[in-house]
């Protein structure tokens, strides 16, 4: 919890003596009348910024401020109205490693989240599969179970693994994936707390020599696992890369670049092949939401980074196209770069994570902006899972006590 001595304090002008001066009588009058009506007044403050210190901010100016904007109903308004979170930052891996991407004020470290509880905290087998909607997903694949999280309240589900797709790879040599999704879009997956509504949990095995993927749909209204399904894969899921949500599809980086994509809505596992005869490595691919929804892929070639994209030509054929735009990163950084590699992607944002000597950089693939997020001294491949989301409850909690 963000402790109330840290909110930085407004200067706030005295409103009694300079501002009928300033705004003129009339005006000010009209000021006041706004202000001293706390339905208008929450209108006003229903559009500060999305950002952590935003509200903490507003709160400290008085006790009425504070009684709006601690009220759940403003709140609930607050996410409706922004419908999109901000990106806070990336869990490194593992849920008790996080890299923040805001600055101060809005700088959310770890110690702000509720970890995950375990029944046997010195032997903890599960494994951190990424995030969405404000949920996290984590699979521990000895004890067969999945587990959903909210990060900022730690509340946790457990669901175990469904018997048809645990029966298919009884051996330990298997690829576990999963992928958590809010299933209610009324206010763009924004709820705060996401356990109050339907949520859906994909789960997808993979063997190491198996030439098959499996999956199935576990959904929370029901609290039943649905049909398994599978598809022919050639290699391995990469463990490298979460899943990304393009429209109403999940997919995931097969290694070597193909993509495995499950179609919520039709319910069907296929594979895409990649575009070309890439010979380079899964920290070399990328699978991207490009900006009209569709399907997308980048390319790192030593210092290049090449966009393709999913098109129908104009047979109606749908197949990978070469984008025009290509990123060069050589210069970009504060100093030359002999290896670099992807370790993460938002599709939210369109933010990459890119890992090299000097440690790991955001880029934004549409303003092109970098941003040296943590620094160290050696190449790191761990996967960087984004997490987005409005970050409130936690700091009106600790002022109010609610």
């Amino acid at each position: 919890m963000m402790d109330p001595a840290e909110v930085p304090q407004l200067q706030w002008a005295d409103p009694v003596s300079s501002s009928p001066r300033v705004y003129g009588r009339k005006q000010w009058r009209a000021v006041c009348k706004v202000l001293g009506n706390d339905n208008l007044l929450a209108e006003i403050l229903v559009r500060l910024p999305p950002n952590p210190s935003s509200l903490p901010r507003a709160s400290v100016v008085c006790k009425r401020w504070l009684g709006i904007l601690s009220d759940p109903e403003f709140l609930k308004r607050f996410r409706k109205h922004h419908r999109k979170p901000p990106l806070l930052g990336f869990f490194e891996g593992y849920a008790n490693r996080f890299a923040p991407v805001m600055d101060s004020p809005d700088r959310i470290t770890a110690s702000c989240f509720s970890m995950p509880k375990s029944s046997t905290p010195y032997s903890d087998h599960r494994e951190y599969m990424g995030c969405r909607h404000g949920l996290a997903v984590l699979v521990n694949k000895q004890d067969r179970k999945t587990f959903v999280w909210d990060p900022l309240t730690g509340r946790q589900h457990s669901v175990d693994f469904p018997p048809g797709l645990d029966d298919a790879f009884t051996g330990n040599f298997c690829m576990w994936r999963a992928a958590v999704l809010c299933a209610d879009a009324e206010d763009g997956h924004v709820h705060g707390d996401c356990f109050l509504s339907p949520f859906k949990l994909v789960l997808l095995c993979c063997g190491g020599y198996n030439t098959q993927a499996f999956c199935s749909v576990y959904d929370s209204v029901s609290g039943v696992w649905g049909g398994v399904f599978s598809t022919a894969v050639s290699r391995i899921i990469s463990l490298l890369r979460p899943s990304i949500l393009v429209g109403n599809a999940l997919c995931w980086l097969i290694s070597g670049g193909d993509i495995l994509v499950f179609d919520l809505e039709c319910q069907s596992l296929d594979v895409i092949e990649k575009p070309a005869f890439y010979y380079v490595t899964d920290g070399c691919f990328q699978i991207l939401r490009m900006e009209g929804g569709g399907l997308g892929l980048a390319v790192l070639l030593d210092l290049t980074i090449q966009l393709w994209e999913r098109k129908s030509n104009s047979d109606g054929v749908v197949g990978w196209v070469l984008l025009k735009k290509t990123i060069p990163l050589e210069g970009m950084f504060p100093r030359r770069m002999n290896s670099v590699r992807i370790v993460g992607y938002d599709e939210d944002t369109n933010v990459i994570v890119l890992t090299s000597m000097t440690g790991n950089f955001t880029l934004q693939l549409d303003s092109m902006q970098l941003k040296h997020i943590v620094k160290r001294n050696n190449i790191c491949y761990d996967p960087f899972y984004p997490y987005t989301n409005f970050y409130t409850a936690g700091y009106i909690k600790a002022r109010t006590g609610i």
